[in-house]
């Protein structure tokens, strides 16, 4: 960053804190008045004017401190800690998933157990109730001294009078602020040694700019935005994105010009003309959560109070009415004696500390110096208080309560009604007049769960195991993948095992903050409701008795559930709270399932043996029809070559016999001799069988 750019900074920081400084300067006062007002004691007596106060002190008369005030404030202050309120996350668009919300709820309530949020929220609510004005803050950090992943933290502002936000914020949540600034006093020695090469001299002392002042030097976190141009782009799937985080080619249906809003921190030392620190806060709001008491702008002019403010006058006719009662009653021993000069003559100095000493005996003269007697010196009666002083004893207590708008109920103090539906009314009455407090904190709460989501989308970019918390305070783990394209989906790890895998950067989610009976305050009621059904109906116990049990909150109370939970039918056991119940009905369930698959494998095999029966009855049917066409075959053509050998042998006699008388007896023998040798080389005519013998009339001519 330049030079003349970081000397703009701090010409803008110091003009932008004179305006926040003006427009707050009367309110804060008030509520520095207000606030000692209601811590106001005997020592340092806060409640009392300090002209009043110094008259009274040189008077030597009483000058009491009965600081009713406090007890309603703690009632309202304790009230609000007994039901805390607890954030809720809903999805908005279609891109956003119930159960990422339901995460991100969780997700939010660990971020605020592991800060101690409680305290932070306590510390400006009451605050707020004193003075008017609370504040605490949202920072990032590292979540170790090695790692590099960064988590959210809540943190406590404990002096509210060091925070400045924009005047000109609109929103009563003051989300619509484009500044702000928290405030650190720091002595000259720590400054030395944080900054070195700052020179605080450089500066001139100045206590109206409230930067530099004698012995202390203020450094400040500035937090301011910028605008920077943009296009929205309508894709066609009815999606939005801006044009400089469009990536790829897109099919854009319209598109229109915009401004993005950028946040920067920096950090500034009195005595420096240029910022120690610039950096980009990640976050779209300014990290400073406002909690108010009752504010209303008056014709232009903001009118910022808590409940203090109106108790001011009836406390101080409290403590004026006791402390005059007191004095009263405190004279009472310094009524004067009434007695002639003769009778004390000569005892005098015994006589003058008389209401300040107890004597066991005062002496005085009886008689004279003629012997005649002498009056008994006597006391004066004592002054009796006025009636008036009496009444407004009373009537300044019934002030305090009609000023704050709170019972006597409220306060357990015996009240005009009987019944318990009588006093609980009047309590719900007291509770009404001042429900504008918790209803402004809870403004303020909904105001931290949109700062923490819209950081957890920024700052949580790395994949990770982050632990949740429910709304009964039960632990539970889950994987953030901000790499994931949709918000949701489960990865079954193993048997039985589920794990939730989130992106909280898709989708749009909102906050609904419930107010109420705290989850623990709720489960003491049910626990009542179901001890007083349980008395009238006994057979509730043995439907539900492990339900009722486990609403309490003395110890043991789950391990006598669980015994209880097994003397129930089965059908009434709850199995997802128990493991071992859980893995019986599994092992149970798997039991059946293969009892009937081994019933369906039995069928099925019976099925497949038949079929296997009638497919060897059917191949040896066949068979037997194959070879008996065989056999029919084999024997025909047998029969079909005998009967052409027969016919070939016939032929040859008759031809040698119509040859035999021309021929000698040499070519006879030739003949014949040719005809055996065919004879002897003829295949066998049947399976190798030898031919039968030719009869000896076979038709052969014989010579001579």
């Amino acid at each position: 960053m330049a030079e003349s750019a970081e000397t703009d900074i701090i010409t803008e920081a110091k003009k932008r804190f004179d305006l926040a400084n003006d427009a707050n300067n009367k309110t804060r006062q008030a509520a520095i008045e207000d606030t000692r007002f209601a811590m106001g004691d005997s020592d340092n007596g806060w409640q009392w004017p300090d002209q009043i106060r110094r008259g009274r002190v040189i008077d030597q008369k009483v000058c009491l401190t009965v600081n009713l005030t406090a007890q309603h404030c703690n009632q309202i202050i304790n009230n609000i800690r007994q039901n805390r309120p607890s954030a809720r996350v809903s999805p908005v668009d279609d891109g956003a998933d119930k159960r990422t919300a339901e995460i991100l709820g969780g997700l939010i309530r660990n971020i605020q157990v592991s800060s101690n949020a409680d305290d932070a929220h306590d510390t400006a609510a009451e605050h707020a109730i004193y003075g008017g004005e609370g504040y605490w803050r949202i920072i990032t950090d590292y979540e170790s001294e090695t790692s590099f992943d960064q988590v959210i933290l809540i943190k406590p502002v404990l002096n509210p009078q060091l925070v400045f936000i924009d005047p000109n914020a609109q929103e009563l949540d003051k989300c619509d602020a484009e500044w702000g600034f928290i405030f650190e006093d720091i002595g000259e020695e720590q400054f030395k040694r944080e900054y070195p090469d700052l020179d605080p001299a450089s500066w001139s002392v100045n206590e109206k700019s409230g930067w530099v002042k004698k012995d202390t030097f203020r450094r400040a976190e500035y937090f301011y935005c910028t605008y920077k141009d943009d296009t929205a782009l309508l894709l066609a799937d009815g999606t939005s994105v801006l044009k400089s985080k469009a990536m790829g080619p897109l099919q854009v249906i319209k598109e229109r010009q915009t401004k993005v809003k950028i946040w920067k921190w920096c950090e500034i030392v009195g005595g420096a003309d240029k910022p120690v620190n610039v950096r980009d806060w990640p976050g779209q709001y300014l990290p400073i959560v406002t909690v108010v008491g009752k504010e209303l702008n008056v014709n232009g002019e903001i009118v910022r109070k808590g409940v203090v403010r109106d108790l001011k006058d009836p406390a101080r006719m409290v403590n004026y009415s006791y402390s005059e009662t007191v004095q009263g009653l405190a004279l009472q021993n310094k009524v004067p004696y009434m007695a002639a000069a003769e009778a004390i003559e000569g005892y005098e100095d015994i006589w003058k500390s008389a209401n300040l000493e107890n004597r066991a005996y005062l002496p005085y003269n009886a008689f004279d110096d003629e012997g005649q007697p002498l009056p008994i010196p006597q006391r004066q009666p004592p002054p009796t208080l006025p009636a008036a002083q009496i009444q407004l004893l009373q009537l300044s207590t019934e002030q305090m309560r009609a000023a704050s708008g709170q019972q006597n109920a409220n306060f357990g103090i015996k009240s005009e009604a009987q019944s318990g539906i009588g006093i609980q009314r009047l309590k719900v009455q007291g509770d009404t007049a001042t429900f504008h407090f918790p209803d402004n904190l809870t403004r303020a709460l909904r105001y931290e769960g949109k700062l923490l989501i819209d950081l957890i989308q920024k700052v949580y970019d790395t994949r990770r195991v982050i632990r949740i918390l429910g709304l009964d305070g039960k632990e539970e783990k889950v994987q953030l993948n901000p790499e994931m394209p949709e918000p949701y989906q489960e990865d079954r790890v193993i048997e039985g095992e589920v794990s939730k895998i989130f992106n909280p950067s898709v989708g749009r989610y909102d906050v609904v903050i419930d107010t109420g009976p705290s989850y623990q305050t709720q489960r003491q009621e049910s626990f009542g409701a179901l001890t007083e059904l349980a008395s009238r109906d006994p057979t509730l116990m043995q439907k539900a008795g492990d339900l009722i049990i486990r609403s309490a909150d003395f110890p043991m109370a789950d391990e006598i559930a669980k015994r209880l939970e097994k003397t129930l039918p089965p059908e009434l056991r709850d199995q997802d709270g128990d493991p071992t119940q859980q893995l019986q009905g599994q092992v149970q369930q798997l039991s059946q399932q293969l009892q009937q698959a081994s019933g369906a494998l039995e069928a099925m095999g019976a099925e497949l043996e038949r079929m296997e029966q009638e497919k060897q009855a059917k191949a040896q049917e066949n068979a037997a029809k194959i070879q008996e066409s065989l056999i029919s075959a084999q024997t025909a053509a047998e029969k079909q070559e005998d009967d052409h050998n027969v016919a070939r042998y016939k032929a040859e006699t008759e031809r040698m016999q119509a040859l035999a008388p021309a021929m000698g007896p040499e070519e006879i023998r030739l003949m014949v001799m040719q005809t055996v040798q065919e004879i002897m080389t003829a295949p066998p005519m049947d399976d190798g069988q030898e031919p039968e013998q030719m009869p000896a009339d076979a038709g052969f001519f014989t010579p001579g």
